[in-house]
């Protein structure tokens, strides 16, 4: 019996159908998690975004050009995550602007929409599959809005006078040897959850503090150290805090520095493996850019008034007997080992930052050395900073010829403070990941709030969608 002639062709029918049915289903899965995945970025994207328009706002001066500069901000920061105007479109607005789209979402009731900032990030997806089914290219919109409105700057590490932030390290606040602990208007926060996450150690020593201990695991003692203050039970904070707002320095040398033999002054520019002689030697106002190390020894005199010192490579050294002062310097390593003094110098600095992309950050010996941070622009009330990529080793061994003024903080950092002899005097706030004290002296942290780096209230800037 002879087949039927409407019936050729029907498989083939169907395998073209079911094909086709194969692709859009691929084309769901593949396509549609590439649009997913995009869309992720572009929100984690956008979100960032809002809040550095929003900080950026805040911190216009002056305030008429905060709308302004908020744009520019967002979409900077937006570029630098990969979406510019060249492959999405981004825009920044008021939410106080009219007919927006998408509308500003997640307002408070009530809220003021003159506060808030949304960022609009509109992207385009490829397809590889959808093409099939006409398809070429999916479109996605995603949107972030941030609150800009300051509840004013605040003194850096919540005004604790010694903070410690490891989250489970025993010892993350370690004391030890002999020495009394005097904190005057302020306390001790030990971050770290350990059962011995604050240990005292030693024969002898009172830690003493105007307000309390506060830690999140407990207390070890080892030893007689007595301690004068209630302790309290705090709740752990997250790991790693809050990127602060710093200025990385930007110092740039154009030329070779030159040697003026008659005035024992260095001008400014680039100095390649400095090894400075005996003498009191001036640098000159201006940047200064060291290569292959600063060795300074002997009985030399060093004064820098008004200038900013890189250390690109190699260390920069004292071991000298002589002298270190300066007024207004800024120090940056960025690509060096460290900024070390030793010897017997006498180091008096007004106005001064310790900045230490890389590195680490030493003083020993018996050095006298008073450092103070500046009293404004960007750097106001910061004597010494590691930021959370470096976790170098922070060390400053004190005696009763040193004082210091200002925020220390190296969040990845241990940080050792000893006091070896006298009284070390400090009005600093000390942030790091561990803190160890010790010696034979006392350590006196007269906490002033007034004399510490002011950070922006983080609470006052939040994404609400």
């Amino acid at each position: 019996m002879k087949p039927k002639s409407q019936e050729k062709g029907q498989v083939l029918i169907l395998i073209a159908l079911a094909a086709i049915g194969l692709v859009g289903f691929t084309a769901l899965a593949i396509d549609g998690s590439k649009v997913f995945s995009d869309r992720r970025h572009a929100q984690n994207a956008a979100d960032t975004a809002s809040l550095a328009a929003a900080l950026s706002k805040i911190r216009a001066d002056p305030p008429e050009t905060g709308d302004a500069v908020a744009e520019a901000a967002g979409i900077a920061r937006a570029a630098s995550n990969g979406y510019d105007n060249t492959n999405s479109i981004v825009e920044v607005h008021n939410c106080a602007e009219l007919n927006l789209n998408p509308p500003c979402q997640g307002l408070p009731a009530g809220a003021d929409p003159t506060e808030y900032l949304q960022v609009v990030i509109r992207l385009t997806t490829q397809t590889t599959f959808a093409r099939v089914i006409g398809r070429t290219e999916i479109a996605s919109i995603v949107s972030a809005v941030a609150r800009a409105i300051p509840s004013g700057p605040k003194p850096v590490g919540d005004g604790f006078a010694l903070s410690a932030m490891s989250l489970h390290d025993p010892e993350a606040v370690y004391g030890h040897g002999n020495f009394s602990l005097d904190i005057r208007n302020s306390g001790v926060f030990d971050n770290s959850d350990h059962g011995c996450a604050f240990t005292t150690s030693g024969s002898a020593g009172t830690y003493s503090v105007d307000t309390a201990f506060s830690v999140v695991g407990g207390h070890c003692a080892n030893g007689f150290a007595n301690l004068d203050g209630p302790f309290q039970n705090a709740s752990q904070r997250p790991y790693p805090p809050p990127e602060l707002d710093v200025l990385t320095p930007n110092i740039v040398c154009n030329g070779d520095s030159v040697f003026d033999v008659a005035t024992q002054t260095y001008s400014a520019g680039n100095h390649n493996n400095l090894n400075i002689p005996n003498g009191t030697i001036i640098f000159a106002p201006g940047n200064h850019c060291f290569y292959g190390g600063v060795s300074i020894n002997g009985n030399t005199n060093i004064l820098a008034f008004g200038a900013n010192f890189l250390i690109a490579s190699g260390e920069f050294q004292s071991n000298s007997n002589g002298g270190f002062t300066c007024r207004n310097l800024l120090v940056h390593i960025n690509g060096g080992t460290g900024f070390h003094m030793n010897g017997n110098s006498t180091n008096n600095c007004t106005g001064v930052t310790f900045f230490a992309s890389t590195g680490d950050v030493s003083w020993n010996g018996n050095a006298t050395i008073n450092f103070t941070a500046p009293t404004t622009g960007p750097y106001q009330g910061l004597l010494i900073y590691l930021p959370y990529e470096n976790n170098s080793a922070l060390t400053i061994n004190g005696n009763s010829q040193q004082s210091l003024t200002g925020s220390i903080v190296a969040v990845s950092s241990p940080i050792k403070v000893n006091g070896n002899s006298g009284t070390f005097a400090l009005s600093s706030a000390i942030i790091g990941y561990t803190v160890e004290l010790g010696g034979n002296g006392n350590i006196v942290i007269d906490y002033d709030p007034d004399d510490q780096f002011q950070q922006i209230d983080p609470a006052s800037l939040e994404v609400t969608k």
